[in-house]
């Protein structure tokens, strides 16, 4: 590092600084615990001489203390990780109007620090003065302050690489920073955690994490252009730009499967923040759902979809899964809205309600569910009587008359009037429960009648959703979803990685759904080798995907005549993998059935992890899957294997090669069945 002897002092003046300033949060963390220690005991000791007063405020100076210490002790873990790495960036800024002796030094972390002098020797990545160093090359640049936009001349960019308190690298903005660093980061080896990327945002994905403004934001990403990352890193800018108004309790993701939920939890802790709440699907569902039904799972549906299945369930899982669907039974219920209600006059203590009045009543409470517009008609009628009658005799309760209205509804049920739906096509067989138990498809559409009917309680603890693998929801299942969070939202998905043939979403799919949602498109992929992805591109339409140029090696394809000769190529393969630098290494296969047959003969051979529907966490080493559960991870190396023309013949097949196939970071195996090839493979358009 003689080329930087400036950076190597500023480094260890840092240091020093980091270390004392640990030391004294020690200290007093020491304190805390030693003083609510002492006055724990002191309660017990003295417990029955406390009076009430006494005691409630002794415990109130417990919880003090813990809060406090709770505080000292995530500024420690704070300090922690920035005596380890205190930063990775530097901008130099001369303010318009200054000269170049007033040139400003700002060193950008992960986490800000000021010294006991009050000076900040190195700002937050989401401070609005770091948004220079990944937005500008050197030249004029300028930042939004909370007096206004601060305009400048940005003169010196460097990237550093801090490793255990170590001066690695420096790069100066000369050499093109992102992408030399970029290469280095890209030619790691994956973990079983997903990273954080602070020192690697480039400028398009930066300006998705700073978007404050958009209410749904939708983000389209090709396989590995970050976007479950850049969502994270955004819901951590929005939390530190919104302190007073938003929590990381208030924030939920949906994320496909407790196994990717696992693989992404630790990033926004290293970014300083806490957990948030994760939910699936099926969780959110039986939130709402009344205990007597139950449904089949998502992962379920999914799992049938992928495997041979019935014509009948594809029909059916094919149908509600269209915008058609969405759009006739939203049609069906603004039609019922006109006939649900029979409003028969009604008479009460000698007092008539005509028609036209129960109607015009009905129709003016049309924002609200129609339990609900029952109920309010119910009061509107308690006040007319107790404004006429002035006490001459008791009025009746509000539920009596309720009850009387409700016979007037055509459907008091729910799944009595979901049903009806049905009856009202003429294709009573598109509904099909047995012993209460729902198909995953008619979960949604029926919480659509419930809170049509009955309404449904916002989930008002929520002020930010997140929404993974949007392209695999169908449009019934986000307007519940939409009433359930009425929330901000950040939705994000590739169109290409549907596992579900038949949820074909596109922007326009989205625009009648979300209120002006704003899109944006990542094209770009980081995590796999530009070998990869060129080979990928044939699943793909032209010009859909980007490679970034680190090379490694081609995609091998090997062929084989029997299953015997399959077996023996991939233990071959997974011997290579044991010798090799790789950490992880994932097989991922199209069905259960072929997972099932892979590991009866793997299991005496190797240490492997299998995962399945119950699995909740990713782990390092060789990792035995379908590509529904692998989708989201990343591996070293991915080996698909059992790929033939009767497994992947289709366009929907299709997808499932480009999703297991950009799993891989450095190595690609695709193992073909010579006798039975796979048309959607072209072997030499590399």
């Amino acid at each position: 590092m003689t080329r930087f002897p400036d950076e190597i002092i500023s480094l260890s003046t840092i240091l020093t600084k980091l270390h004392k300033a640990y030391e004294k949060e020690a200290d007093k963390l020491e304190n805390y615990q030693d003083e609510y220690k002492d006055l724990k005991q002191y309660m017990v000791d003295y417990r029955n001489e406390m009076d009430s007063m006494e005691a409630f405020s002794h415990q109130r100076s417990l919880t003090t203390i813990d809060k406090t210490g709770v505080m000292v002790e995530k500024k420690l873990n704070q300090l922690g990780k920035l005596i380890d790495s205190p930063y990775f960036g530097r901008i130099d800024f001369i303010y318009d109007g200054e000269s170049e002796e007033d040139t400003e030094i700002f060193y950008i972390g992960k986490f800000s620090f000021t010294d006991e002098d009050g000076s900040v020797c190195i700002y937050d990545w989401r401070a609005p003065v770091s948004g220079m160093y990944y937005e500008y090359e050197l030249g004029p640049a300028s930042y939004q302050s909370l007096n206004g936009l601060i305009s400048g001349e940005l003169t010196r960019k460097r990237q550093f690489k801090i490793t255990n308190s170590e001066l690695e690298y420096v790069l100066e903005s000369s050499t093109n920073i992102h992408d030399n660093i970029l290469q280095k980061e890209l030619s790691t080896t994956a973990d079983d955690r997903m990273k954080t990327i602070i020192a690697t945002i480039q400028q398009e994905q930066n300006k998705i994490v700073r978007n404050e403004k958009a209410h749904t934001l939708v983000i389209q990403g090709v396989a590995g252009s970050g976007k479950t990352s850049i969502a994270l890193h955004r819901i951590a800018y929005l939390l530190y730009k919104n302190k007073e108004t938003l929590s990381s309790d208030r924030v939920m993701i949906v994320s496909p499967n407790k196994v990717f939920a696992d693989y992404i939890s630790t990033v926004l802790p290293e970014l300083g923040e806490e957990p948030i709440k994760e939910n699936t699907i099926e969780d959110i569902a039986r939130s709402i759902m009344p205990a007597k039904f139950s449904f089949t799972t998502k992962y379920d549906q999914t799992k049938r979809l992928i495997e041979p299945h019935a014509p009948s369930f594809a029909e059916r899982i094919s149908f509600k899964s269209s915008i058609e669907f969405f759009s006739l039974f939203k049609d069906y219920l603004t039609q019922l809205d006109t006939e649900i209600f029979e409003p028969t006059m009604v008479t009460i203590q000698e007092m008539e309600f005509t028609q036209d009045y129960l109607s015009r009543r009905f129709k003016s409470y049309s924002r609200y569910p129609v339990k609900k517009r029952i109920e309010y008609i119910a009061r509107d009628i308690l006040e007319v009587i107790k404004s006429k009658r002035m006490g001459e005799m008791k009025p009746p309760s509000l539920g009596e008359v309720t009850k009387r209205l409700k016979k007037r509804l055509r459907f008091n049920d729910p799944m009595q009037l979901y049903k009806s739906f049905y009856v009202h096509l003429n294709r009573t067989e598109l509904f099909i429960m047995k012993k209460n138990q729902l198909e995953f498809a008619d979960v949604y559409p029926y919480l659509y009648c419930i809170d049509y009917l009955e309404g449904i309680d916002t989930f008002d603890a929520v002020d930010h959703l997140v929404v993974d693998e949007m392209q695999d929801y169908a449009p019934v299942e986000y307007m519940v979803l939409q009433k359930v969070f009425p929330c901000k939202r950040t939705i994000l998905g590739d169109f290409s990685q549907s596992l579900n043939p038949f949820a074909l979403h596109t922007e326009k799919t989205f625009k009648p759904i979300f209120s002006e949602p704003e899109f944006v498109e990542l094209k770009k992929s980081y995590r796999s080798s530009y070998e990869i992805i060129e080979f990928t591109r044939q699943f793909l339409p032209e010009n859909a995907i980007e490679a970034v140029k680190r090379h490694g090696d081609k995609p091998r394809i090997i062929t084989y005549h029997s299953d015997y000769e399959q077996v023996e190529e991939l233990i071959a393969s997974l011997h290579q993998f044991e010798q090799s630098k790789f950490k992880t290494c994932g097989i991922i296969c199209k069905t259960e059935a072929m997972v099932q047959t892979l590991d009866g003969v793997l299991c005496e051979k190797f240490t492997f992890t299998r995962l399945d529907e119950e699995s909740s966490s990713f782990t390092e080493g060789i990792t035995l899957t379908t590509v529904q559960l692998a989708k989201g991870l990343e591996f070293d190396q991915v080996v698909v294997p059992f790929v033939s023309g009767s497994a992947y013949r289709n366009e929907f097949e299709k997808g499932l090669l480009y999703v297991a196939c950009t799993r891989a970071m450095h190595q690609l195996i695709v193992m073909q069945d010579a006798d039975d090839p796979s048309q959607l493979i072209i072997e030499n358009q590399n």
